[in-house]
């Protein structure tokens, strides 16, 4: 087994020589005090499996061994993380009660810690917060009343998970459509083979609104009768749920052959994990998106930073069953101050002062876990706006 001692003037600095000369994988054996910072003994992975001259291989024993040393190897990897923290909070509090506002209300990592980064310098805390608030009014992408994207008329399919409430928000779009367009100007389709139910209601939507209603089982159905409906100034398809992990989602990226504009819908009472997935499958190529059941939500600013890092459009947001009263066109402002306000309630699941450093010690290890690749929402990070305003 190879060993080799690196001497730097902190672990951080010490924790970067070793990955960069010996690799993400490099395993830190043990630290101690050196007149000159901190010396650390590490060796590249791959060679712990080596065994010595002389001695018989012991594939069980190098097993154990390799699993000993990589469970100490977290341990101390989240120490540090959780002695940067301290260090960080009594450096610089006001850019760490930032990181804290961000992630106590929903916030992911990548924009909490993008965002603390580029804080302007010398600003108090109450100064700090202002500047975090407009920054992320700046950055939230949403269509205002004067882009409202029924106004002009088009073809709008409605795609999303399972029980994200396509259907019932397709039927508040359909009120605002007849109420700028006419019932006679508008048609709703029917896509949703899979649901029990799905048609049926849909039927009831349409007999209480006026407009004319189609059934479609499949694509190709779908793509004879869209030239039948030439003549009306808003169609809204309203399309299967499915899991963002089934194939059939390529069935929703077809209808951009048909000139048919895919409007996203995300439920926001949703986990982040799921939000993220749903955001990146359904939302890709999509010209924008609708954020419902925000009712349920009593921290949106998970779905919110979604929204931020992939920089798609936010058209509408939903909060309730009734038609059409519950669909809002959305208004930045108001969605950060209800997310940043959010982080404040009193919940089990608040983090207490002695909670942030194992917290800072997991995020180091989630990010030292996670992919190296720039992803679409790591690169819309990238594209921030106004985040150097003070």
């Amino acid at each position: 087994m190879s060993v080799r001692a690196f001497v730097a003037p902190n672990a951080r600095e010490g924790l970067a020589r070793v990955r960069k000369e010996l690799g993400d994988a490099a395993v830190v054996l043990s630290t101690r005090p050196h007149p000159r910072g901190v010396e650390l003994l590490a060796s590249a992975y791959g060679d712990l499996a080596v065994p010595a001259v002389g001695e018989a291989p012991d594939a069980a024993g190098s097993s154990r061994i390799l699993a000993e040393l990589s469970r100490l190897r977290g341990l101390l990897q989240n120490q540090l993380a959780g002695f940067a923290w301290s260090a960080a909070r009594r450096r610089d509090p006001v850019r760490v009660a930032l990181m804290q506002t961000l992630f106590a209300a929903g916030f992911g990592s990548m924009l909490a810690r993008t965002l603390a980064a580029r804080l302007p310098r010398g600003l108090d805390a109450e100064a700090a917060q202002r500047w975090l608030r407009q920054v992320l009014i700046r950055n939230l992408p949403v269509r205002g009343r004067e882009a409202d994207p029924l106004t002009p008329g088009g073809r709008f399919a409605l795609v999303g998970s399972t029980g994200s409430g396509k259907t019932t928000t397709l039927a508040k779009l359909a009120a605002r459509g007849v109420g700028a367009h006419g019932a006679a100007r508008v048609a709703l389709v029917a896509a949703d083979a899979y649901r029990i139910g799905a048609t049926a209601q849909m039927t009831e939507y349409a007999a209480l609104l006026g407009v004319s209603l189609h059934v479609c089982e499949d694509p190709a159905r779908l793509a004879r009768l869209l030239p039948e409906l030439a003549t009306k100034k808003l169609v809204l398809i309203d399309t299967a749920g499915i899991a963002p992990s089934d194939p059939r989602i390529r069935e929703g990226e077809a209808l951009d052959a048909l000139g048919v504009r895919r409007l996203a819908v995300i439920a926001a009472n949703q986990q982040g994990a799921a939000i993220e997935q749903a955001m990146t499958r359904f939302g890709e190529g999509a010209a924008a998106c609708i954020l419902t059941k925000l009712d349920e939500t009593p921290q949106p600013g998970t779905a919110l930073d979604s929204v931020i890092r992939h920089r798609l459009p936010l058209a509408y947001i939903t909060g309730g069953q009734r038609v059409p009263e519950d669909l809002h066109a959305p208004n930045a402002a108001y969605l950060i101050d209800r997310a940043l306000k959010g982080g404040q309630l009193a919940t089990p699941y608040a983090l207490e002062a002695e909670d942030w450093p194992l917290f800072a010690g997991i995020e180091a290890d989630r990010a030292e876990r996670q992919p190296r690749k720039i992803t679409p929402a790591q690169q819309g990070i990238n594209t921030l706006k106004g985040i150097n305003a003070g």
